[in-house]
């Protein structure tokens, strides 16, 4: 016989059976179909159900109980309340409604606070302390002026109110100067800070602390650090620029609240 004839057969024979299969299952599972629905239309009690709950059903949990009191407590305070307002509109109209006798909840008050955010630069001497004439002249040019707890403050004086823009203090500790010595004074190095709150001006303190910190290093021999002690270079500096905006956006916002 001709090899192709042998394999059209084969073929033929192949499909044939994989045909018988198929519908050899479609009837199987059309019988198991019929036999579910049967088991479906049958309402007796379950032997191994509990409290005689047939099986397929789940008894009410207690969240839907209580969602079901919810509703019918709400749908009867609402007849209620209905019924009251039908009695006092066809009865005396001198009488006020219970919704408008009932007094306005007032406002509560965010339970946050934002803190100020701290900035700060140092000014550290490369060969010889900072002497304290020199120290003196320095700081009234760029603005600082002995102040309260004895340290420098650049000051502004606005509406008839003055505000601290930023200080700067001794960098050796408790971080006071002895302005009436002076002469005899000398420092290692300076701190610069301030405390912002968010201003609009914020910005405008940043980069005046750091030119008075740059100024004083210039004047004085001296370099500027930023406050981990390492040399202050422009990524820092923009780094210190983006997190005052971000601190400005979050006191803006939390403004609007």
């Amino acid at each position: 016989m001709d090899p192709n004839t042998i394999r059209l057969i084969l073929i033929v024979v192949g499909s044939l059976l994989i045909l018988l299969l198929y519908l050899w299952e479609r009837h199987r599972e059309k019988e198991e179909e019929e036999e579910g629905d049967e088991e479906d239309f049958d309402v007796g009690e379950d032997v191994d159900s509990p409290y005689g709950i047939p099986k397929g059903k789940q008894e009410p949990t207690l969240g839907a109980l209580d969602e079901d009191r919810e509703d019918r407590a709400f749908v009867h305070s609402r007849s209620s309340r209905s019924a009251s307002r039908s009695e006092n509109q066809w009865g005396d109209d001198d009488v006020e409604s219970e919704d408008a006798s009932r007094p306005e909840p007032k406002p509560v008050a965010p339970a946050f606070k934002l803190e100020p955010l701290l900035i700060q630069v140092s000014v550290s001497a490369r060969r010889q302390p900072f002497q304290g004439p020199a120290l003196l002249d320095v700081a009234e040019s760029c603005g600082l002026h002995p102040g309260e707890m004895d340290i420098f403050h650049c000051l502004d004086e606005f509406d008839d109110e003055t505000r601290v823009y930023f200080s700067m203090a001794n960098m050796v500790k408790p971080g006071t100067f002895p302005f009436d010595e002076m002469e005899d004074f000398s420092t290692p190095g300076l701190m610069l800070f301030a405390q912002l709150d968010g201003h609009p001006e914020d910005m405008t303190i940043l980069d005046e602390m750091i030119a008075a910190a740059r100024k004083l290093a210039i004047s004085l021999d001296g370099d500027v650090l930023d406050d981990s002690r390492r040399s202050l270079t422009v990524k820092k500096q923009d780094e210190m620029r983006k997190a005052v905006f971000n601190h400005q956006l979050h006191w803006s916002r939390t403004a609007q609240r």
